[in-house]
């Protein structure tokens, strides 16, 4: 846990410049040397953003000018929801470091695009240690764009790190979710797609919102839910019989599925299109629950709840959608219980 300068001690008030806040004094070295905040200048000064210096008021003991907060908070509406998620991970004693202090204290330390801070552990050094992960920070009520989650998260992961996203709530509370870049992938049969053509003419029904298929002809177990009678189709799987167009992009996303041997099934019991299987159904749970990006959620409030609900069924939630004609696959998952940052006064 994170501890604050002696009780009494005040220091402070900074000194605003063209870059931020400047804080002078011996108290200005020990806030970087030991918690890694800000950004050291010339004769014992640190340079300190809006968020920084309101965090070190509640837990270091800086003074703030009169009137300080209510003129940033006319700069910066967010000011508070960000320092929210700053207090989040360094008062369980992380260190964090924004991502415009990292690329001027380590020009050499790569920094990805859009995030906002990187994090190192407790128990990592901040100067010769690597950071454990990139983060974001979003409101809760923000709107999704899952291309460019999956871009961000992509290059954090290429670069060894975890990729986190901090949702902040209007009370303040915080809620921690990691997203990564998913190659789900089973070890069914291989099918081939044309030879499923065959079987078209044998469909019974009216084929808009499903079909039946007599149990005489054979379908590979991916395909059809099982009947006593056969098999029962639904409508994107009737469609890969009839070589349909794909109008919408559901028909190439279960072609994709079934490319890479999953056994897909409907996710309608926990709120999604598909639940994926590696292995025949009775020989394991589903590891991964599947919306397609038309269908996903489109904030984070709603984003956190079927992630939450995945958790809650020991199943990985996952959003399908393309990037240049290929299809993509993110994983949004809850962290481990020890990875957890959530606002401290909640």
């Amino acid at each position: 846990m994170e501890k604050g300068t002696a009780k009494g001690r005040s220091i402070g008030p900074c000194v605003q410049n063209s870059d931020g806040w400047v804080l002078s004094g011996p108290a200005a070295q020990r806030l970087f040397d030991k918690s890694g905040i800000g950004i050291p200048l010339p004769k014992n000064e640190l340079l300190l953003q809006p968020c920084e210096v309101l965090f070190c008021n509640r837990h270091r003991h800086l003074e703030m000018a009169e009137k300080w907060l209510s003129e940033q908070l006319v700069e910066s509406a967010e000011l508070l929801h960000e320092t929210a998620a700053l207090e989040a991970m360094r008062v369980p004693g992380e260190q964090v470091v924004l991502a415009n202090n990292v690329t001027k204290i380590s020009p050499k330390t790569i920094v990805s695009d859009g995030s906002w801070a990187l994090r190192w552990s407790r128990s990592s050094n901040l100067k010769t240690g690597l950071a454990a992960a990139e983060v974001i920070w979003v409101r809760d009520f923000e709107p999704i764009q899952w291309n460019s989650l999956y871009s961000w998260a992509a290059e954090v992961t290429a670069l060894g790190r975890i990729a986190e996203v901090l949702i902040v709530d209007e009370e303040m509370g915080v809620t921690t979710y990691r997203v990564n870049p998913a190659e789900p992938a089973g070890a069914m049969p291989e099918i081939e797609l044309d030879e499923l053509l065959e079987s078209e003419p044998s469909l019974v029904g009216g084929r808009w919102d499903g079909a039946f298929m007599p149990r005489d002809i054979e379908l590979p177990e991916q395909i059809g839910t099982p009947l006593p009678e056969g098999k029962w189709l639904d409508e994107d799987e009737v469609r890969i019989l009839e070589d349909a167009a794909d109008e919408n992009g559901s028909i190439s996303l279960l072609r994709d599925i079934l490319v890479r041997k999953l056994l897909p099934r409907s996710g309608f019991k926990f709120g999604t299109r598909w639940r994926l299987y590696e292995l025949s159904i009775g020989e394991e749970h589903a590891p991964w629950l599947l919306q397609p990006e038309w269908l996903a959620p489109h904030d984070w409030a709603q984003a956190c709840l079927a992630a939450r609900l995945a958790n809650g069924v020991h199943k990985i939630w996952l959003c399908g959608f393309q990037i240049n004609d290929k299809w993509c696959y993110l994983a949004l998952q809850r962290p481990p219980s020890e990875g957890r940052w959530s606002g401290f006064r909640h």
